[in-house]
């Protein structure tokens, strides 16, 4: 089991699901580039290749961030900018706070399975997708998903400092795509999907490729939310009006 720092701010004013980039350009341009957590790219020009610890999200029709440990104090950086407005693209936003949720969530695996749903999961690189679309059945492209959605979730752990001693299970119960979405300047497949797996997880955070960026958002069943809650400590709830 692992405890981490959680925070997930939700913003006001809605904005379209093509501005997120927009939205996510504005805060880095509103900041210093030295914090690199804000958009995982090194001095030297490298990419930061790690789980991403500042995400950026459109929930509900409006922008949130999710940060996680060490992003959790880097989001302050931003706060101290005092930002009132931002510019996406040819329109100007007046940004306030929605609602700030912070916790401390005990990442734990088990015997028992969660039930996600997971939105916009941009599973296939180029060639995996050619593997996939190759594949003469349904249950063999389900089972191939899963042990690519296995890998993303070891992924997110490792990032987070957890070595996972159990086995990690994931039951893939179905998908809807793929379709093509845009991801910087080409067109990759994204799934939603419905799993269940053996890990007790937060809402919203992201998994996969493009996981700052708004792809392969988490969802917890309908039913898991409060009982999860339950099970963490450390929450708090502030909402602005």
């Amino acid at each position: 089991m692992k405890k981490i720092k959680f925070l997930r701010i939700q913003f006001q004013p809605e904005i379209a699901a093509a501005e997120l980039p927009k939205f996510r350009g504005a805060v880095v341009e509103a900041i210093s580039r030295e914090h690199v957590l804000f958009h995982n790219h090194l001095d030297d020009g490298r990419l930061r290749y790690a789980y991403p610890l500042i995400q950026y999200k459109r929930l509900g029709g409006k922008p949130a961030m999710v940060c996680l440990n060490e992003g959790t104090d880097e989001i302050h950086a931003l706060f101290q900018q005092r930002i009132r407005t931002l510019r996406l693209g040819a329109r100007e936003i007046e940004l306030s706070i929605q609602s700030i949720d912070l916790r401390e969530w005990t990442l734990q695996a088990g015997e028992r399975l969660y039930p996600y749903r997971l939105v916009n999961w941009l599973a296939l690189s180029p060639d995996n997708y050619r593997a996939y679309r190759d594949m003469p059945d349904e249950s063999e492209r389900l089972r191939f998903l899963a042990s690519i959605l296995r890998g993303n979730l070891l992924a997110m752990a490792k990032g987070l400092g957890w070595y996972i001693e159990e086995e990690v299970r994931v039951v893939l119960h179905g998908v809807r795509g793929p379709r093509p979405i845009p991801y910087k300047d080409a067109r990759l497949m994204a799934f939603d999907a419905a799993f269940s797996c053996n890990i007790s997880l937060p809402g919203s955070i992201g998994l996969g490729k493009g996981a700052a960026k708004g792809h392969g958002v988490l969802y917890q069943a309908k039913g898991e939310r409060r009982e999860a809650q339950g099970e963490n400590t450390s929450h708090t709830r502030i909402i602005e009006r």
